[in-house]
């Protein structure tokens, strides 16, 4: 027998409340006719191309007000999946798709999964990015099937896996070519049918985990192996949150105190027992401020997807691009090409010499031979993308390309001549963009014959693990230029914001009150650990200190210059900085910065102290005081940023924060952020710093129109 799952008016398949209580009555259907014995067993397939059920319906989780909804839904789920484990046939689970969450919650419940090779085809169950844990038995029956250490690995990062690597973690139980699938899987299911009726498992022993192969699979079966794996999922979570996010230390618990019937399935009071710790555990997570900042976040990015990067009464159709183009071939040129080769997408390089070019081919290699490393790529595979990457020291094939992004060093005299002399080697259609990080785009248009073609897409260094494009809309640009930046932005798997053209743009522009805090408070004799460790724990990725190696202290430098000229004290720099590039040290990028580096090891050098002619003194400022000197400027600036429209909207300035710097994301943003604390409270902060610090804290007067009259950025 054939089920089919099709969600009639949708893309994809959910798991919605009507749904549910229509899954309710095919069960009792199906249980009717099981008792006439006319099942052999019964195929679940997806009636939507290139998915299988993508998951619980995330308004219906948003919408829980407490943990007793939230508990009662969770139980709602897992009784569904119960009753379908327990149909007195086998079930089998044929994925086509990407079965997500809720859905790959159902294929465990079934007694078999079979899963395609379409690259569409994945599986897992990624609630651990919105705050949560599995809530449909995830939690219970994914460490019986595939071991702790692969359901860890799972769980613990919301990764997803293909058809192939799902087969071998042991995950599905068969991997069958996309072409003629469904009668594939029924042929499968033929020649395995006796064993499906008698529960013997078919799949071969799972090979990926954290701790994997033999070893792996004995240390799960006694008491004391399976209590260093529990330590070690908990050590390795507090390292990479530092307790910030509840729900993966919430999973462990989950999972360890539900595992001590091991074996592949539990029923009856047992399953029922750990069900209900489960839903216990997911409860108290959904109510949580975390999650739900998490699932707006996820809204946020939803709603990038649906959008042409046009606001109301701006039409225009983006143009495709097949042939694109890069000019400069550093690490922003390198990575920019490795980028569009990694999608598919072939692309020019040009440079002025062969050694330039090499570096830039160099530094897309180093990229596609990390996801090698990986397993993300073979070597065959690897080769093939870089040779979509042509290298080039004249204009030689860029009368055919649909786009050209300027990757070259940050001058605006050298970055207008350059443009001028490319404006007539490209097609007419051809949209030209430039990668600068600072500098105006509007200044750039004036020496162009056709400024509307011409937008800024800043991409954020390193370019293939920064998920932002801020894209520049100069005063001279299209709707049509804009919109295709932005619809190919998404393509090349990256979020894009528009921005207004103004010093700084966004995201450098608020950042730039971070990073000039940060300085001032190493001036003032805080010692560089305890600034970064202060602003870690707050939940920031980096530190401000590691950061600004991370970006280069020349990078930075320049930066801070535009800004400062732009928007003057507010934004000035310790006077002590400058002394560490006068030094030499430039950051990562040369060994040596604030820090030093050896490989991958950073360590701190007491020289930089003599250098910048301060004494540490650990204690010198409280980790609140740093907190609060490098986070609330920049909510003070982000408020000058809308009233000023530099973008439209408090979403665009949280997005922007989220994915260009790596602020919290379990805060929810910057402003999202700023309106738990309040503005009443921002401002009488900020205002208690004006004494010692001057116009770097005085509060903006769109912020202080927010306090008066009680304003959230977010609206309730």
């Amino acid at each position: 027998w054939k089920l089919v799952f099709d969600l009639p008016g949708e893309k994809v398949n959910k798991l919605s409340e009507s749904v549910l209580e229509d899954f309710k009555k095919v069960l009792s259907q199906l249980d009717s006719i099981a008792a006439t014995g006319k099942i052999d067993a019964l195929l679940l397939i997806s009636g939507k191309p290139g998915n299988f059920i993508a998951g619980a319906d995330i308004g219906m989780i948003q919408n829980t007000k407490n943990f007793e909804q939230a508990n009662e839904l969770s139980r709602a789920g897992q009784k569904l999946m119960d009753r379908w484990e327990d149909l007195p046939f086998p079930t089998v689970a044929a994925l086509n798709g990407a079965a997500l969450g809720g859905g790959c919650e159902l294929a465990l419940a079934s007694s078999a999964i079979v899963m395609s090779d379409d690259p569409q085809a994945k599986i897992g169950v990624p609630e651990i990015l919105l705050g949560l844990i599995p809530g449909a038995g995830g939690c219970i029956r994914l460490p019986r099937k595939v071991g702790l250490a692969t359901a860890f690995d799972l769980i613990l990062t919301g990764k997803t896996l293909n058809g192939e690597r799902a087969f071998k973690a042991g995950l599905t139980e068969g991997f069958l070519p996309r072409q003629n699938f469904e009668a594939s899987v029924i042929k499968w299911v033929g020649a395995n049918l006796k064993a499906l009726k008698s529960g013997i498992r078919i799949a071969k022993e799972p090979k990926l985990g954290g701790v994997g192969g033999t070893m792996g699979a004995l240390m799960e079966k006694t008491p004391m192996g399976r209590a260093v794996i529990f330590r070690k999922a908990r050590e390795g979570v507090m390292e990479k949150t530092r307790g910030n996010y509840p729900a993966p230390l919430e999973a462990i618990r989950v999972i360890e105190e539900t595992s001590g019937a091991y074996g592949e399935r539990i029923r009856g009071a047992l399953r029922d027992k750990a069900m209900e710790r489960e839903a216990k555990g997911f409860g108290n997570l959904a109510a949580s401020d975390i999650s739900k900042n998490l699932i707006r976040l996820y809204y946020l990015t939803e709603a990038v997807k649906k959008s042409k990067g046009l606001q109301p009464g701006q039409v225009a159709e983006s143009r495709s691009v097949a042939l694109a183009a890069v000019l400069g071939a550093g690490v922003m040129g390198g990575g920019i090409a490795q980028l569009f080769a990694d999608k598919g997408l072939p692309i020019r390089m040009k440079d002025l010499n062969s050694q330039a070019l090499g570096l830039g081919v160099q530094a897309a290699t180093n990229i596609f031979q990390k996801q090698v490393k990986r397993r993300r790529l073979n070597s065959r595979q690897m080769l093939q993308k870089l040779n979509l990457i042509a290298p080039t020291v004249d204009f030689s094939g860029f009368n055919a390309v649909d786009l050209v992004i300027e990757a070259i060093v940050e001058n605006m005299e050298v970055k207008k001549k350059v443009l001028a002399d490319l404006e007539g080697h490209v097609p007419v259609h051809a949209v030209i963009a430039t990668n600068t990080s600072s500098l105006s785009v509007s200044e750039m248009q004036t020496n162009l014959k056709n400024p509307e073609r011409f937008v800024g897409m800043h991409f954020f260094n390193p370019v293939a693990k920064m998920p932002l494009v801020e894209i520049i809309r100069g005063t001279r640009s299209s709707d049509e230029a804009v919109t295709t930046i932005f619809q190919l932005s998404k393509k090349i798997g990256k979020t894009p914001i528009v921005v207004k053209d103004s010093p700084g743009f966004l995201v450098n522009r608020i950042l730039a009150c971070y990073l000039n805090e940060s300085s001032h408070l190493l001036s003032d004799g805080a010692p560089i650990e305890e600034i970064d460790e202060a602003l870690l724990e707050f939940g920031m990725p980096m530190g401000p200190m590691e950061l600004l190696d991370e970006i280069g202290i020349d990078t930075a430098d320049k930066v801070a210059h535009v800004i400062y000229d732009a928007y003057g004290a507010r934004m000035g720099t310790s006077p002590n900085m400058p002394k560490v590039l006068q030094a030499g040290r430039l950051g990562k990028k040369n060994g040596k910065g604030l820090f030093t580096y050896e490989g991958k090891k950073k360590s701190l050098d007491p020289v930089i102290y003599e250098i910048l002619g301060t004494t540490p003194k650990t204690g010198t400022v409280s980790k609140q005081e740093m907190v609060e000197r490098c986070i609330l400027p920049m909510i003070n600036e982000a408020a000058r940023c809308l009233e000023e429209k530099v973008v439209v909207s408090a979403s665009d300035v949280d997005l922007g924060m989220i994915m260009g710097t790596g602020f919290p994301p379990f805060r929810g943003g910057l402003l999202r952020y700023a309106d738990s604390l309040g503005a009443t409270e921002i401002v009488a902060s900020l205002k208690k710093y004006v004494p010692r610090f001057g116009a770097r804290f005085e509060p903006s007067e769109a912020l202080l129109n927010r306090a008066k009259y009680e304003q959230k950025f977010y609206p309730s």
